[in-house]
């Protein structure tokens, strides 16, 4: 009975084997397809995550380059405005120089424009002065006549001054 069994085991085996040789066949071809059809679709989003990367990265550099310009633009927008304020600043200090001479000028032709004034107003009180000085010292030391000559004179002589 022991050689049965062994025999019997033999035959259970071989018809296992066979079973699963014939099970795997089918189930293999369609394992395999299914592995395929997976394959192809994990390459396929793969293929369009390379992509998408390749895309991101263009972008990545567009911007980058777009922020390169936008940054030289704003140094130079920056310089242009430094050099305007530099020429407002020595317009301006052109500016209140002129003025200050202007001014300097006006006072000075204001201050000469009294000294001349006052000038002639000390010879008019002079002059007048010395007439009613020398009217009144003749008056009193001369006699009629020869005072009306000398005023006559004086008069003249200081008519020929102004």
């Amino acid at each position: 009975m022991e050689h049965g069994i062994v025999l019997e085991s033999v035959w259970v085996a071989v018809g296992f084997v066979v079973f699963v040789a014939l099970v795997w066949r089918k189930v293999g071809a369609a394992l395999g397809g299914m592995l395929d059809e997976r394959s192809a679709k994990i390459r396929a989003d793969l293929d369009e995550a390379q992509a998408l990367r390749d895309e991101a990265l263009a972008e990545l550099k567009n911007y980058q380059r777009l922020h390169r310009e936008a940054a030289d633009e704003a140094k130079a927008i920056v310089k242009a405005a430094e050099a305007t304020a530099v020429r407002i600043r020595e317009t301006a200090e052109k500016k209140a120089v002129a003025a200050v001479k202007r001014r300097e000028q006006q006072a000075d032709a204001k201050i000469k424009a009294a000294e001349a004034s006052m000038v002639a107003e000390l010879r008019d009180r002079a002059a007048s002065l010395a007439i009613a000085t020398a009217t009144e010292i003749i008056s009193s030391k001369l006699d009629d006549k020869t005072s009306l000559a000398l005023v006559d004179k004086a008069t003249a002589e200081i008519e020929k001054l102004n």
